[in-house]
């Protein structure tokens, strides 16, 4: 199940160790940037420490957890969407005679406020020709290469997806829009 708890109290231990954990996460990638040239981390040590500190700063406290289950159902899926999205987009661009109908969908929110929106606006990309290009507090707004009633349903099917991998059961419509 998953918990958030965005008013939670927090602890200097526990800010430390949220510290710690992105400053590992961080370095890793400056490793996986730089590889073994010891030199780098010259400039990666200060920088993946005040990008650690500066991200515990700005970012609320929040708690969430993924099910093993969930995440790797998603993972299937993800790959899936991926894999047409990629094929969909490159059939268009070398096939001028397949229709393109451009648009810009408002989707309301039907996840909480948190973690799964932002994941849900991130994963928006893997559909087939989608881009958000705006973020409110109650919808996203995502362009898309051929506007069909198909492009909501499979939002829809993603958001479903999102809140099943954070445990979360999804708004009624009616809640969202008021």
């Amino acid at each position: 199940m998953t918990a958030t708890v965005p008013n939670s109290p927090v602890t200097a231990g526990f800010r430390l160790r949220r510290c710690l954990g992105r400053a590992g996460w961080m370095a890793l990638l400056w490793f996986g940037l730089n590889g073994r040239d010891g030199a780098s981390w010259m400039v990666g040590g200060p920088a993946v420490l005040a990008a650690a500190w500066i991200s515990v700063r700005l970012l609320p406290a929040v708690t969430w957890r993924w099910s093993a289950g969930g995440a790797l159902v998603f993972a299937a899926y993800f790959l899936r969407e991926s894999i047409r999205g990629g094929w969909d987009v490159a059939r268009r661009a070398l096939s001028p005679q397949l229709p393109l109908s451009p648009g810009i969908v408002r989707c309301p929110f039907h996840l909480p406020a948190g973690p799964s929106r932002l994941f849900f606006c991130g994963a928006i990309s893997l559909l087939p020709g989608t881009a958000v290009v705006a973020i409110t507090d109650e919808n996203v707004c995502i362009h898309v290469l051929d506007w069909t009633p198909r492009v909501e349903e499979e939002l829809r099917a993603l958001e479903r997806r999102v809140g099943a991998l954070f445990g979360l059961e999804l708004m009624k419509e009616k809640e969202s829009a008021a």
